[in-house]
């Protein structure tokens, strides 16, 4: 695309149609008549030379070329918004910055609802985007800018970043209230007799409950394995399988939790940034709320 024959402010309107779906609601949210959106409209329709909109309703929708193009415009306009914000000081009930975060699955489950919670009350306008990045590129993408923080393992290496210690649990094991050993003590041999549900984010390779059971001598051979925990947890309370998670998570749950009877690691989590942004008032700030949500779990 020739960006010399494209206005950039006319991106701003791309992306407040796209959001609101009316003309009317964009102009509200710019801050600029409906005949400027109308006008913004009808020059980006011809340098994309697509409509862009249709109507719908008493709204519009987007063109497949509109969907096609938001991602990059989004993105465009949320590092130009990042990038301008002063760095001397942060407004969190203004800011309408948007951050990166790349996170296992087992932290987002405990870390997210309460931050979402928290952020709606004091930074509304505020964005996050999780992801969960491979472990091996996370240092690249923190240093390339496309990501802000990330939540992982202790043992994560790079010679730009900065890190900090958010929490560090138990795992437990969950049963369903029916299941037949619910209100039995959990032995070694009980433990390693259940039918388990293995999360891993890797396709081959052993899951964390195989590798408890042969750090103790016992094998488990899981009858279900799954990327993430959230299914994992449906499936455990509709059956008689049984789950290992962090002790957080099975409490959250509403499933029997009971501790498991054979010694075990403790998940750790660590927050890991880019050296450089080590001083933006931004950063500073949320890895203060990540820091007081730890606390609580």
């Amino acid at each position: 695309m020739n960006l010399r024959s494209l206005d950039l402010n006319l991106l701003p309107v791309l992306e407040a149609i796209h959001t609101e779906r009316s003309l009317t609601r964009a102009s509200e949210s710019l801050h600029i008549t409906q005949p400027a959106v109308s006008n913004a409209l009808a020059r980006l329709r011809l340098h994309f030379e697509d409509p862009l909109f249709v109507r719908d309703g008493r709204g519009v929708k987007p063109t497949a070329m509109a969907e096609a193009l938001m991602p990059a415009v989004r993105d465009a306009l949320d590092r130009l918004r990042g990038g301008l914000e002063p760095r001397s000081e942060f407004d969190a009930a203004r800011s309408t910055r948007v951050f990166n975060i790349s996170a296992r699955d087992a932290s987002a489950y405990m870390l997210v609802p309460p931050m979402a919670a928290k952020l709606e009350q004091v930074a509304p306008g505020l964005r996050l985007a999780w992801s969960q990045i491979d472990r091996g590129a996370i240092s690249t993408e923190l240093a390339s800018g496309r990501l802000d923080l990330a939540i992982d393992v202790p043992e994560l290496r790079g010679a730009n970043l900065e890190r900090e210690a958010l929490f560090s649990t138990p795992y437990a094991c969950m049963l369903a209230p029916d299941h037949p050993v619910a209100k039995k003590k959990l032995t070694p041999e009980r433990f390693f007799a259940l039918r388990h549900v293995a999360v891993s984010s890797r396709r081959e390779g052993r899951s964390l409950v195989e590798e408890i059971a042969r750090a103790a001598g016992g094998r488990i051979t899981p009858v279900l394995r799954l990327p993430n925990h959230q299914p994992a947890i449906e499936a455990v309370r509709r059956s008689h399988l049984a789950l290992v998670a962090p002790r957080p998570m099975a409490e959250a749950s509403g499933l029997v939790v009971l501790d498991l009877p054979i010694p075990s690691p403790m998940l750790g989590s660590v927050v890991y940034w880019r050296r450089e942004n080590s001083e933006d008032p931004a950063m500073i700030w949320l890895r203060g709320v990540l820091r007081e949500i730890a606390a609580e779990l």
